[in-house]
């Protein structure tokens, strides 16, 4: 009953206190020479209260009442203190700039349950009142960050730009040898266009050429990562109710009865829960980018074009370990190597015609190519693939799985395939990779990668007196993605209703389907490119046409200075290839709501 709820929980509470801000110093020290010191601050209050009372409604029963307190608080301080120094000589400028900035970051947390209350009354829920059990726990953690930095800047005549950087960055979260890592960058621009030789090119008004090189660092992991862990789980073994009906034994703790009297006082010892990594340290990443910035006809074309090439060694990430190396060995790990390399091209066109038309047209497109360079046989399991068909030279993002060849039509197409479990008339026959005659995790290979080959976008903007109108619209291309209704709408699913899909199953009348037959067998669940599909779209995303009335009509109020009102709609359709029937390409996961298609109307006042 939704009203027993609420009044069942009528005493919970939940206060959230949240202060941000930053305050900063700047002097002149003597001309061009300044000094800026900055204080930054991020806090999070969190408290919530949970009362149990006790319940007596038909089967719903509680027969303990409880209290549970929790509370915790999160506190970041960074502190920056830069000198920097401008010098012109000439048509030479210079910029100069030192400096060093640290960042303190705490997180505490508490929570208190007790158990048996006499009275229930909000008042006389504390937890110094139970006469039942009593709970504890909380952490405390945190990290630091100490930066030392410099920057050097040089401009001539407008036409070459040149900068460069250096940091050294040093954080708590890796052990003393490999705490501090060094990331320079260095990039240079040239003005093509300022140049003598380009003075009578009216038609070219920006023209400009840009190259790059930068590392950057990654701390992204838990406050204690490089340490051992260990934990005192004192209490009883647990036996966990699950959904199918069952109770799953799980060996928690670490009390042990030594006397085997099953009573008294029990010793306790500690499980590990982290092994020790004290030579981690930190990910790495290296960058060439190469640009080229263009505008003609006084930029009413332009645009830009970029090539980049990206390298990260030392992925930091926890990959699974085999049980028999026994309990509590994950880790934190320097892992793989990748390379990334893509290009991105941005054009657009702008204009305003003597009828008082204006219009801007612009599109973009990019794609990106991934692939593993080096993988450390300690983190081999963490990615797809196997020793003999390694994911090293593919992307991350490749599914590993296998290939399938339509449905078994006869008991003939199933007698002359190679042997796979769970063969059925009407089953997913799956392509033997090998060619050894026998279906099995041996077959899988790599069938696509959910990272598109292309990626794209438009934005047409047009404004004819007191109207406008604009659209923009983007999508990706030549990846695949799981369709998640495929699983649920073809197959049968236990106790579950099925599908509308599987009306169309396979049966011997009805052969012409891509449904296989029903059958409770897990055998077709497997990852492969029936389950993977194709799922590149283009999405308009949002559309809107608005009227602005005139400056006469509005300033007739008194008070308005402009008004406009306007009509949008927002993830208005999209458009997916044939064979993809799930809902939103970009949520793949059926669980998720996709995002609606809105429709808004409004009203902008300036006063």
């Amino acid at each position: 009953n939704p009203l027993l709820m609420l009044y069942l929980n009528r005493w919970d509470n939940t206060r959230k206190m949240a202060l941000y801000g930053n305050v900063f110093t700047e002097i002149d020290i003597v001309k061009g020479l300044r000094f800026r010191n900055s204080i930054g601050m991020d806090y999070n209050d969190f408290n919530n209260k949970n009362i149990e009372p006790i319940v007596n409604n038909g089967f719903i029963t509680r027969s303990v009442n409880s209290l549970t307190l929790n509370t915790n608080k999160y506190s970041s301080l960074t502190i920056s203190n830069t000198l920097n120094y401008d010098l012109r000589i000439s048509d030479h400028k210079f910029g100069f700039l030192i400096g060093t900035e640290s960042t303190k970051t705490d997180f505490n947390s508490l929570l208190g349950r007790a158990e048996g209350f006499a009275v229930e009354s909000e008042s006389y829920f504390t937890l110094s009142a139970a006469t039942g059990s009593r709970t504890t726990n909380g952490i405390s953690t945190g990290s630091r960050l100490l930066s030392q930095f410099g920057k050097f800047n040089y401009a001539f005549s407008d036409r070459y730009l040149a900068s460069f950087t250096i940091r050294r960055d040093g954080s708590s979260r890796f052990g003393q040898d490999n705490r501090y890592g060094i990331f320079p960058a260095i990039t240079a621009g040239w003005r093509i266009n300022k140049e003598e030789f380009f003075k009578n090119v009216t038609v070219v008004s920006n023209l400009k050429l840009r190259a790059g090189y930068g590392e950057v660092g990654n701390q992204s992991i838990g406050d204690n990562a490089r340490f051992g862990l260990y934990e005192a789980r004192y209490g009883p073994n647990q036996n966990v109710y699950s959904p199918d009906f069952f109770n799953i034994y799980y060996n928690v703790g670490t009390a042990y009865d030594l006397n085997g009297a099953n009573t008294g006082n029990l010793s306790s010892g500690f499980v590990s829960i982290q092994a020790a990594n004290s030579g981690l340290k930190w990910e790495s990443t290296k960058e060439v980018n190469v640009g080229l910035d263009f505008g003609f006809f006084d930029d009413k074309l332009s645009g830009s074009f970029d090539y980049f090439s990206r390298n990260t060694e030392g992925i930091l990430i926890v990959p699974p370990v085999a049980s028999a190396v026994g309990e509590g060995q994950q880790r934190f790990v320097n892992g793989a190597s990748t390379s990334n390399k893509g290009w991105e091209f941005t054009i657009g066109y702008a204009d305003k015609l003597e009828n008082g038309l204006s219009y801007n047209i612009t599109t973009n497109f990019g794609a990106t190519k991934n692939k593993i360079t080096e993988l450390p046989e300690e983190v081999r399991a963490a990615y797809p693939g196997t020793a003999a068909n390694s994911i090293v030279g593919h992307s991350q993002y490749e599914i590993f799985g296998y290939k399938t060849d339509g449905l078994f039509q006869s008991q003939q197409d199933i007698d002359s395939h190679a042997t796979q479990i769970a063969s059925r008339l009407g089953g997913i026959k799956y392509v033997d990779i090998n060619s050894d005659g026998v279906i099995n995790s041996d077959d899988r290979t790599f069938i696509g990668s959910t990272l598109p080959k292309l990626e794209y976008g438009i934005n047409i903007s047009l404004a004819y007196k007191n109207i406008d109108f604009s659209v923009f619209g983007s999508g990706v291309a030549g990846r695949i993605g799981q369709d998640p209704y495929i699983f649920w709408n073809n197959f049968v699913q236990g106790r579950d209703n099925a599908g509308p899909g599987t009306l169309n199953a396979w049966t011997p009348t009805n052969t012409n389907t891509d449904v296989p037959s029903l059958s409770l067998a897990n055998n077709d669940n497997k990852a492969s490119d029936y389950l993977f599909r194709n799922n590149s779209y283009f999405k308009l995303r949002n559309m809107q046409i608005g009227y602005s009335f005139s400056d006469d009509l509005v300033k007739k109020s008194g008070f308005i200075t402009s008004c406009r009102v306007y009509a949008q709609g927002e993830n208005l359709f999209w458009i997916t290839p044939k064979g993809y029937i799930g809902s939103d390409p970009e949520r793949t996961d059926v669980n998720r709501i996709p995002v609606p298609t809105t429709y808004s109307l409004g009203v902008n006042f300036n006063f």
